[in-house]
């Protein structure tokens, strides 16, 4: 089991993000990601970095660890044959560090972008492979290109600086046709997802899409789990004061102004203990063990930890000393 860990971008400043991405990669993590927001989820939130010059900043700052998003979606915000380039420059300059996550988007970051409704899944997904594949084809080849595809159309391109490693693709899944996309356009899954739904659902569909993908595919799933070390009362107040808690079923609005009003009327109606066990708050790090027991049992490669409230710190190093310990004995 690797553990990563995501400083998400939205809850310090870049600078503070890039201590934090330091100190958790000098505590023995494997690797750190960042969200890719262009406003974020809760209004309450202070931040939303722009994740390529902070990511330059972090590979520099930070040796022999990898960096990725958690997640990117290049469709709309982006356009495909630029975000290639420059994750290109990363590569070349940085070869093998970096690891792209990437989603289907959701209208909060990409609607604002888009010159018409927003589409549905199965659009967006379309989207998304054509991307894909328009950025290792860019990647790999030598000579010129054009692109005349369902979304994207583009004359004679090339990138004349290429990466010099290999750029894996991680698919944020929710559903088992996201999972399969993964699978199959990927390579590898990135999920949120609980033990239960990524044992019963993600992972099966996950394999089938990888089976699609070449009969000796072997892909990575990584779960990312909301952890919080410290005195659970004072942290669960913490999350009320801020307002946080993502209505997953509200989420179709692009201001995340309304999400916020959302979350606070939900916050209401969320007990207490609910909001411990939602974001695996504890003051006994041996109470993640068994949480993460599960996620490998459902068959779970990386966890990538994040920590909303209390103190980041405290979290790294109790997993460090307390759990990672206790997993590997």
């Amino acid at each position: 089991m690797e553990w990563h860990y995501n400083v998400a971008g939205c809850f310090r400043s870049p600078g503070d993000d890039l201590d934090l991405a330091a100190y958790a990669a000098d505590a023995g993590f494997d690797g750190i990601w960042i969200g890719d927001h262009f406003v974020p989820w809760l209004d309450n939130r202070p931040y939303t970095h722009h994740v390529l010059p902070w990511l330059g900043s972090l590979v520099e700052r930070v040796p022999e660890v990898t960096v990725g998003t958690c997640v990117s979606c290049p469709t709309i915000r982006y356009e495909p044959p630029v975000l290639a380039q420059a994750l290109a420059t990363i590569d070349n300059a940085y070869p093998g560090r970096l690891e792209f996550g990437v989603g289907t988007g959701e209208a909060l970051n990409e609607a604002r972008f888009l010159d018409g409704e927003w589409p549905e899944w199965g659009t967006l997904a379309g989207m998304l492979v054509e991307s894909l594949g328009l950025m290792e084809t860019l990647w790999e080849s030598e000579e010129y290109v054009s692109h005349d595809g369902e979304h994207y159309q583009y004359d004679e391109m090339k990138l004349y600086t290429k990466p010099r490693g290999e750029i894996p693709f991680h698919w944020a899944a929710w559903g088992p046709q996201s999972a399969r996309c993964a699978g199959k356009y990927a390579g590898n899954l990135i999920t949120a997802g609980d033990s239960d739904l990524i044992a019963e659902t993600l992972a099966p569909a996950f394999e089938e899409g990888l089976a699609e993908r070449s009969a000796d595919a072997d892909g990575t799933i990584s779960v990312q789990l909301s952890a919080h070390v410290g005195d659970p009362d004072e942290l669960v107040d913490e999350l009320r004061r801020k307002g946080e808690y993502t209505p997953h079923d509200e989420l179709e609005t692009a201001d995340p102004r309304e999400i916020q009003r959302i979350a606070d009327d939900c916050l209401e109606d969320v007990s207490d203990e609910e909001l411990r066990r939602l974001n695996n708050v504890t003051d006994d790090p041996s109470e993640l063990v068994s949480t993460v027991e599960r996620l490998e049992r459902a068959g779970v490669d990386r966890v990538i930890v994040v920590s909303k409230v209390g103190d980041p710190e405290r979290t790294i190093d109790a997993i460090e000393r307390d759990v990672r310990p206790a997993l590997e004995s």
